[in-house]
């Protein structure tokens, strides 16, 4: 895959040249990462070029660099991964690092981009998706794209101190909006 593109932003495969003090800022910001399993760890650049390295020989991950269309602006990540080669399935999760971007609807053009390539490149016959309960930017950006709650862990995760339920979310092919 060279780089798949919508109406705002461009996605390429992150490389070690990705791996900037300001994505490692991003991963270290408690308000960015607050609903990221990333954020029981500190983050340096050689952290995050090693992860990008296991993400890059790993085929069952593709963990692609969002870009700006207009500036070609690193502005955060997306991955289709756990792809399952026999079930035709894998999981989608994504970060936008810039938050002056949050609510620009960003985020749904790039599940939706990133969904239909996943259905139409890989041949996924569904695609999964993971949020805590108050993360309802997140819920809604994937609703907004498609997919559908199927289901809800109660007291799933512990987020600052408190147990918080889980969203699972799923999409078929043909529910892509």
């Amino acid at each position: 895959m060279n780089e798949l593109k919508s109406d705002r932003l461009i996605y390429r495969k992150l490389n070690l040249d990705h791996v900037t003090e300001t994505y490692v800022s991003w991963l270290n910001d408690p308000d960015i990462n607050r609903y990221l399993e990333i954020r029981y760890y500190s983050h340096n650049i050689e952290s995050c070029r090693e992860f990008v390295r296991q993400m890059n020989a790993d085929k069952s991950q593709y963990m692609l660099g969002m870009f700006m269309a207009e500036s070609n602006r690193h502005i955060g990540n997306i991955k289709l991964g756990f792809i399952h080669n026999y079930h035709l399935r894998g999981q989608l999760s994504l970060l936008i690092g810039d938050k002056t971007l949050w609510g620009k609807g960003l985020a749904t053009e790039a599940i939706r981009t990133v969904t239909k390539w996943g259905f139409e490149t890989l041949g996924l016959a569904r695609i999964e998706a993971g949020c805590y309960q108050e993360n309802l930017a997140s819920l809604k950006a994937f609703l907004k794209a498609g997919y559908q709650v199927e289901g809800f862990f109660r007291k799933h995760s512990l987020v600052d101190g408190r147990r918080l339920g889980s969203f699972w979310l799923g999409i078929l092919p043909y529910e892509v909006t």
